[in-house]
């Protein structure tokens, strides 16, 4: 059932980057943005950790960091904890320090972000959405919510094969936490004709200046009134009305088609982010002779695909 109150307008929850990695750091069941559960090895494997200016990174891969904010160039390398002791690490630097680069899907400038910088094509369905759902903020805690919720993601992840599904008491774990997390709102929308079905959700975070799309899902049989492009949407049209962010981010680059194609309808650009590459020699050259692939897309190499 859709929640009882209805948010109007619709409210984004937003912490301070310390107060959300901090907290992040407390949790059992939930790592950093987009990552949803078992996406890394372990828990805790990327937890959010400190850097000796108050900065924060962490582990994109097994020992290998990133700061959370890549948005602001770093003037110095700052220095991180002995533990996790790491392979490599790369960060954003002015351009004639750069010995690599990271394409982000981002939005630069989220200031009087409205329909018109939608996609032509794209509007007439956020249009529908709008009319049709009704979008508001969910619960992580509400048992109810939850068991909508989980439904939700494991038909979406029998349609697209991405993660793997959760049985109810797993999946609300990890959904009881998000209630708990400074700057994170879970949106829903839901969809009168079909009984007030919840048709998808959103994990959006506010941080560090920062709406940060995170984990989308939507069900397999209500895509009808088109909630994934409403929700996104929303989220950043909330944003902007509330003030509270100048930036968006919707995860790496991917090369996926269809999948860059949405982001950019929405609003997003591929930027490249000049980069400081630091990785331990031995791993250096163990990647460069063994594992080429992997060493051009750490340094940016990899050729876009045409949007």
């Amino acid at each position: 059932m859709p929640p009882t109150e209805i948010l109007n307008p619709l409210l984004l929850a937003s912490a301070t980057l310390s107060d959300y990695a901090q907290a992040v750091q407390r949790l059992r069941d939930n790592e950093i943005w987009w990552y949803f559960n078992q996406l890394t090895p372990h828990r805790g494997s990327a937890a959010p950790f400190a850097d000796d200016a108050g900065g924060w990174w962490y582990c994109v891969k097994p020992r290998f960091a990133w700061p959370v904010d890549f948005f602001t160039p770093l003037d110095r390398a700052p220095r991180l904890p002995r533990q996790p002791r790491l392979f490599g690490r790369q960060y954003p630097v002015a351009q004639p320090h750069a010995n690599s680069r990271v394409c982000m899907n981002v939005i630069l400038d989220l200031a009087g972000y409205d329909l018109s910088r939608v996609a032509s094509d794209k509007r007439r369905a956020v249009r529908k959405g709008l009319s049709n759902l009704h979008i508001a903020a969910l619960d992580p805690a509400d048992a109810a919510v939850q068991t909508d919720a989980c439904t939700v993601w494991n038909s979406h992840v029998e349609r697209t094969g991405w993660n793997k599904p959760y049985a109810l008491l797993e999946f609300r774990d990890s959904w009881s936490e998000l209630a708990d997390t400074p700057g994170t709102t879970v949106l829903g929308a839901y969809d009168a004709s079909l009984g007030d079905a919840l048709c998808a959700w959103l994990i959006v975070r506010v941080f560090a200046d920062t709406v940060w799309i995170d984990t989308i899902a939507s069900h397999s049989d209500r895509q009808a009134n088109r909630p994934n492009d409403t929700l996104i949407y929303a989220a950043l049209a909330a944003a902007t009305a509330q003030g509270i962010a100048k930036h968006a981010h919707y995860s790496l680059y991917s090369g996926i088609v269809s999948l860059e194609r949405f982001k950019t309808s929405l609003g997003f650009s591929a930027v490249d982010f000049p980069c400081k590459l630091e990785v331990r020699t031995p791993i250096k050259w163990g990647l460069r002779l063994l594992r080429p692939r992997i060493w051009k897309r750490l340094c940016g190499e990899t050729e876009r695909v045409e949007r």
